[in-house]
């Protein structure tokens, strides 16, 4: 927004109003100048990779912003509005960055405003912000609309096929740990009534016990939604895949391209570990292996 935006202080405010610049409504954004500095960077990284596939210019942006802080629960601010984070990010605020980073450089606007509209669409169901309950929530959810955006396909079912009984009540049922929820019943009706309707869909995924024989299957830049068996909840974190390979030799420093290098699957993400987005140093395989609350993966591919 070099040409449009005005910030209301020299001191940081996180509301920038919008209105006259795009056409997103009259709604406002939040935003840093820190957060406006990571875009701009990260969309010169994206320039010559453009025409490119969408995973690889996601992907671009994701090594593009490893080394970010994490952050949880940035958009946990009221009023509800389009929260702009990062310059701090957390796993799934990463994911849906990188995918608005990439549509946004492919398209011919490719201004923070057109990012902002992006952002919109992904995050908020049907692109509408009317209060908390339009935020989409569940990862399944956004998965789904997604795919109905034509921007992903879920994959789980083709690698895999095995189906998943996937119930959904722990917004509803936890209301508690949310303050918006904890004290608006009305507002936990809304939660309640959409969670029964992505109980109505049909879901698939890979269960642990059979995720090294699918590795081939995953693909690098592949959404990887980790499967909770928490009860009424989907997804406990989400990563891209990330592929590499080990050489025994001194050919290259990586193993990339050698043919002497052996294929292993590990995955980038926003780490609350870390506590910065990273190259995990596990595996795939080794990670879900290794997480008693993990039940298996789901799979999206960027188109």
């Amino acid at each position: 927004m070099k040409r449009a935006i005005v910030y209301l202080c020299l001191l940081w405010n996180p509301l920038v109003s919008i209105s006259q610049v795009t056409n997103l409504s009259s709604s406002q954004i939040r935003v840093t100048p820190e957060d406006k500095k990571v875009y701009e960077r990260v969309m010169e990284a994206l320039a010559p990779v453009r025409e490119e596939s969408m995973p690889v210019v996601i992907m671009k942006a994701a090594e593009a912003m490893l080394g970010t802080p994490y952050a949880g629960g940035t958009l946990e601010q009221e009023p509800e509005m389009l929260t702009v984070s990062l310059a701090r990010t957390d796993c799934i605020l990463l994911v849906e960055a990188c995918v608005a980073m990439a549509q946004t450089v492919r398209q011919e606007d490719s201004s923070f405003e057109a990012f902002c509209a992006n952002l919109k669409q992904l995050r908020y169901r049907d692109g509408l912000v009317d209060g908390y309950a339009s935020r989409i929530h569940y990862t399944s959810e956004w998965i789904l609309q997604a795919k109905a955006r034509g921007l992903a396909t879920e994959v789980s079912m083709n690698i895999d096929g095995t189906p998943l009984e996937q119930g959904f009540s722990y917004m509803s049922s936890h209301a508690e740990k949310y303050p918006l929820l904890a004290t608006d019943q009305q507002l936990v009706a809304r939660i309640a009534a959409m969670e029964e309707r992505l109980q109505r869909e049909k879901y698939y995924f890979i269960p642990k016990k059979n995720l090294e024989s699918n590795l081939d299957n995953i693909h690098h830049g592949d959404m990887i939604c980790f499967v909770t068996n928490t009860e009424g909840l989907d997804i406990s974190h989400v990563a891209f895949a990330f592929e590499y390979y080990e050489c025994e030799h001194d050919c290259c420093p990586d193993g990339r391209g050698c043919s002497n290098g052996q294929r292993q699957l590990g995955f980038l993400h926003a780490s609350s570990k870390e506590m910065k987005v990273v190259v995990d140093k596990m595996t795939l395989t080794g990670y879900v292996n290794g997480l008693a609350s993990c039940s298996g993966i789901r799979v999206v591919r960027f188109l």
